[in-house]
C-alpha cells in the first residue's frame, strides 16, 4: 500500500465480499481486480487517458480507501484509488463511480478533485452509465475550472465493456496466459448482466417529444434553452453509443469523427451543435471507421421526422463520361440491396444534382448525359419514422438498427477513387527523346553558325584555342 497517499485501503478484489445493496462497489472492485491481472487490459483501457501502462509497470488499486490528508468535515470518501509505478516515476487517480441511473453530483467531483489535490493525487476518473465523446469530457459539468496540471477523466461502463470485448476479439493473442483470457471473459459476461448495473442508453431526454413536436408546429426555438442544450447532450451520448455498438460489431475502434477543439472544450461543442441544431432542425454527427472510403454521416432530420446515413464519395477523375463514373460506383454496389440505396450525384454547376433509388439509375439515360460533370458522390439510406420519431425509446431503436445496416449494405463495400500511377512505358519514351535531343545538340559541329549561337566569351577561347592548336 503506497503510505504516502493512503491512510486505509482494501486491495481490489475479483470476489469482494459486500452488502448487495452496494452493487457499485462490487462492480468497481471486479473491474479494478481483473485491469491489476491482465495487464493487456489495462494498457488498452487507461491508454486513452495518456497513460502508458510499461512492461515492468505495477499496478495496485484499492477500495474503500482513507487518505492521508483528509478534508475536515467530509462525510463521504471515494471508492477507490488506482496507482501505477513504472520504475522511479507514478501515476495515481481517484475513481468515483456510480451504476444504474445514478451519476456524479457537481459537489461531490468538486470536494474530490480538492481531496486528489491535497494529497498530491495526479487525477479523478468518474465511471458511470454517462457516455462522453471522449475520456477528456466529463459529463458532470463544474462551476469551477479544473486546477491546473490536473486531469479529469471520465469512463462509461459501455466503453469498458467494449474495450474488453476489443480484447477478446483480437485476432492476435494478447494474453501472457490462459488465465488472462478466462478472466477477461468472464469480465465481459458479467458486464453484460442487468445486475452489473451497466445499463445501456435506450432513450433519449425528457423534453425529447415535447422538441420534437415544438419543431413540426414552427414553435420557436432558443439554443440557449435547457430542453435544447439537454437534447444536444443526449444525442452526443447517444453518438458515443452508436460508435461504441458498431466498435462491438466490427472488432474494430469506431469513434467520432471531430475536431481536437471540440474536445478539449465540450460546452463549446455543444453550444455550436445547439446553434445549428436551432437553425436546421437537424442534429447529426459523423463515425470514422478504421480503412472505410469516407466518414459516415448521421442525421436526425425533425421537419421530415427521418434518420439518414450516408456517404460521400468523389467520382473518379480518369473517367470521362458520366455513364462511366456512375458504373464505376454501381459494380461497388454488387452485393448491395440497392433498393434501399439513394445514390445522389453532385455535379458541377449549380441546380443539376441529381438522385435516385440505386436499382433504378440508367448510367445511359438521358437524364445522366444532360447532368454537368459528376464529381462526387453521396450514396445514403433514411427512414422515415413518421410518429415513431416522436418516441424516446422507439427513436434510439430504429437509429441503433440503421447504422449497422448501412454499414453492411453499403459501406463495408465502398472503396475511395486512387487515381492511377503513370504509365512506364510513356515515361521512359519522353526520357529517351529527351536523351537523344541532348546528344544532338552535343554532337553538333563547332561550325560558324553554332559559334554565333555561344556568348562571346566562349567563342572568343573557343577561336583561341584552335589557333594554339594550329600553330
Amino acid at each position: 500500500m503506497d503510505t504516502r497517499i493512503l491512510k486505509h485501503g482494501v486491495p481490489a478484489r475479483l470476489f469482494p465480499v459486500v452488502p448487495e445493496s452496494n452493487k457499485e462497489q462490487k462492480t468497481l472492485s471486479i473491474v479494478l481486480a481483473t485491469l491489476m491481472s491482465v495487464r493487456p487490459l489495462a494498457e488498452r483501457l487507461l491508454l486513452p487517458l495518456s497513460v502508458k501502462v510499461g512492461k515492468r509497470s505495477v499496478l495496485s488499486c484499492y477500495t474503500e480507501v482513507t487518505l492521508t490528508n483528509e478534508i475536515k468535515g467530509l462525510k463521504d470518501r471515494p471508492d477507490a484509488l488506482l496507482v501505477l509505478q513504472s520504475g522511479k516515476r507514478s501515476w495515481s487517480a481517484l475513481i468515483e463511480a456510480k451504476v444504474g441511473r445514478n451519476v456524479v453530483g457537481e459537489d461531490q467531483l468538486e470536494r474530490y478533485i480538492e481531496l486528489a489535490k491535497l494529497n498530491n493525487v495526479d487525477s479523478v476518473i468518474t465511471i458511470s452509465n454517462e457516455l462522453t465523446p471522449s475520456p477528456e469530457i466529463n459529463p458532470t459539468v463544474l462551476t469551477r475550472a479544473v486546477p491546473k496540471n490536473f486531469q479529469l477523466f471520465h469512463l462509461s461502463w459501455a466503453s469498458i465493456l467494449t474495450t474488453a470485448f476489443l480484447l477478446a476479439s483480437s485476432d492476435e493473442d494478447p494474453y501472457e496466459n490462459d488465465d488472462e483470457a478466462f478472466l477477461v471473459s468472464e469480465l465481459i459476461r458479467y458486464l453484460e448482466h442487468p445486475n452489473s448495473g451497466y445499463v445501456a442508453l435506450n432513450q433519449m431526454n425528457k423534453d425529447w417529444p415535447k422538441l420534437v413536436s415544438d419543431i413540426q408546429t414552427s414553435h420557436p426555438l432558443f439554443a440557449k434553452s435547457s430542453e435544447v442544450v439537454e437534447t444536444v447532450t443526449a444525442w452526443l451520448q447517444e453518438a458515443r453509443d452508436v460508435a461504441l455498438i458498431m466498435t462491438r460489431r466490427l472488432k474494430e475502434p469506431v469513434s467520432i469523427a471531430t475536431s481536437r477543439s471540440n474536445l478539449s472544450n465540450p460546452s463549446k461543442w455543444t453550444e455550436t451543435n445547439a446553434k445549428d441544431f436551432v437553425q436546421e432542425k437537424v442534429l447529426s454527427f459523423e463515425l470514422d471507421v478504421p480503412n472505410a472510403a469516407s466518414k459516415i454521416l448521421i442525421e436526425g432530420d425533425f421537419l421530415r421526422r427521418t434518420i439518414r446515413v450516408s456517404m460521400k464519395l468523389s467520382a473518379p477523375t480518369d473517367r470521362v463520361s458520366n455513364a462511366a463514373r456512375l458504373n464505376w460506383l454501381l459494380r461497388q454496389l454488387a452485393k448491395s440491396n440497392r433498393g434501399k440505396v439513394i445514390i445522389r450525384c453532385i455535379t458541377r454547376g449549380k441546380g443539376q444534382n441529381y438522385g435516385a433509388m440505386a436499382d433504378e439509375i440508367d448510367p445511359k439515360s438521358d437524364e445522366i448525359k444532360e447532368l454537368g460533370d459528376i464529381l462526387s458522390f453521396q450514396l445514403e439510406m433514411s427512414n422515415d419514422l413518421g410518429a415513431k420519431f416522436n418516441s424516446r425509446k422507439k427513436f434510439i431503436e430504429c437509429l441503433e438498427e440503421i447504422v449497422p445496416e448501412f454499414y453492411s449494405n453499403v459501406g463495408q463495400y465502398l472503396q475511395a477513387y486512387v487515381p492511377p500511377p503513370p504509365k512506364y512505358e510513356k515515361a521512359k519514351a519522353k526520357e529517351e527523346e529527351a536523351v537523344d535531343e541532348l546528344n544532338k545538340d552535343v554532337a553538333k559541329p563547332l561550325t560558324s553558325s553554332v559559334l554565333q549561337e555561344r556568348p562571346a566569351w566562349a567563342v572568343t577561347w573557343q577561336t583561341g584555342a584552335k589557333l594554339e592548336e594550329t600553330s
